[in-house]
């Protein structure tokens, strides 16, 4: 694969993200409480709001510096046939037309008449059909001489445009904004936490990433039809009040139990060497991976927003071991003169002993604590280590 192809699927996954991070934001600073938001329905974000319908067309750019945004922009082209599509199931005396882009629109391009809401469209008017009708005038003279097509990113755009009737194109402008030089990706979760306010100020940025954290959730479930399409404000004032109950009662949050390990994520070697130790099957591999990625993204994220779990972490650590060792220990003994094929059997009963057992068997980690994975991947995470084994004589065997 190469360095463009993977730039290009970075900036589209980024975007998406944005679209996402984007609606939060926007459904976080409005005040009325029937407002909610829907990610790629009628467009990237749709906002409903006082009976309003308020569409944006997202364009986030991860450069340094963002292309600004002109009449020869293939993003604002591309915004008019989106939003031309759109006309006829939305009503346009309801409905506004919202380009946020991270760029600039230049002080001098016609563009700069969308930055203010009440400015007249008139000019603007005519400058977009100039460029429309220069675009397909140039497409439709390279067509007669045989030569390649030119603005084809463009055309759709522009032809839309001018196939409507004057008054729809006028009517449409007026209805339009653009939000320019706006929030990339990275600033927008201190500005979900700056909305927190009913939120002391040293918690708000581990508050706001939970939230953020439940809303990536909702927002792939609303594709999955796992949910409705459009989020309540509601449902989010809801999620905050339990967040800040959380943090009231210093509550640990499972905040792993419905994420996976990403694509081609591989582990330590040693988890694996643990496993086929004791002739583990594919199947005890695959669990034991995705439980120690959440395991040992749950410690970590624990340990990032208070620096004092390390020792609850190291002491619950120690619990595990012990747990651990007693029936090690006896299994040891009792595997003194069997066959070699036994002692991988009783080998393998303790490796599915930690992820079928242990998480009802051993105490957890906290009052209130529910989630599985966190024992199940932690005694993966103190396998890597060899503080735990599965065979009979693991530190022998694994001491190269």
């Amino acid at each position: 694969m190469g360095s463009n192809t993977i730039h290009e699927a970075t900036a589209a996954a980024l975007g998406f993200y944005f679209q996402s991070q984007f609606a939060l934001l926007t459904l976080i600073s409005q005040t009325a409480s029937e407002a909610a938001v829907a990610v790629e329905r009628l467009d990237d974000v749709e906002l409903k709001v006082d009976g309003q319908h308020l569409l944006y067309q997202l364009k986030h750019s991860i450069q340094s510096n963002p292309p600004p945004v002109t009449l020869a922009s293939v993003a604002f082209w591309k915004t008019i046939k989106v939003w031309i599509d759109v006309l006829p199931l939305v009503s346009l005396a309801d409905t506004t037309f919202h380009l946020v882009s991270v760029g600039k629109v230049p002080v001098d391009s016609p563009l700069a008449a969308l930055c203010d809401p009440n400015s007249d469209r008139e000019a603007l008017l005519l400058a977009m059909e100039e460029e429309a009708d220069r675009v397909i005038a140039e497409r439709t003279k390279a067509k007669a001489s045989g030569a390649r097509l030119p603005h084809s990113a463009r055309a759709p755009g522009c032809d839309a445009f001018l196939k409507l009737d004057l008054s729809a194109r006028l009517s449409m402008l007026r209805r339009m904004i653009i939000q320019q030089d706006s929030k990339t990706i990275g600033q927008i979760p201190a500005e979900i936490a700056k909305r927190l306010h009913i939120i002391p100020r040293p918690q708000r940025q581990q508050a706001a990433e939970r939230l953020l954290q439940w809303w990536d959730q909702q927002v792939v479930f609303s594709f999955c039809d796992k949910r409705e399409r459009v989020i309540q404000r509601s449902e989010m004032e809801q999620k905050i009040c339990s967040i800040i109950s959380d943090l009231e009662d210093g509550t640990l949050v499972a905040e792993f139990a419905n994420f996976s390990q990403p694509e081609g994520y591989e582990p330590d070697g040693m988890l694996t060497r643990q496993i086929e130790l004791v002739n583990g099957r594919p199947s005890d591999i695959a669990k034991a991976i995705r439980a120690q990625w959440r395991a040992k993204e749950q410690r970590s994220s624990w340990i990032n927003n208070n620096p004092q779990m390390r020792s609850t972490i190291a002491s619950y650590d120690s619990v595990l071991t012990e747990r651990w060792s007693d029936r090690h220990t006896q299994m040891v003994e009792d595997c003194a003169d069997v066959e070699q094929a036994q002692v991988e059997a009783r080998g393998l009963e303790l490796l599915r002993w930690t992820h079928e057992l242990a998480p009802n068997q051993v105490e957890p980690i906290a009052h209130g604590w529910s989630a599985h994975y966190y024992i199940q991947g932690t005694y993966q995470v103190l396998a890597i280590d060899l503080h735990v084994g599965w065979h009979a004589d693991y530190l022998k065997l694994l001491k190269d």
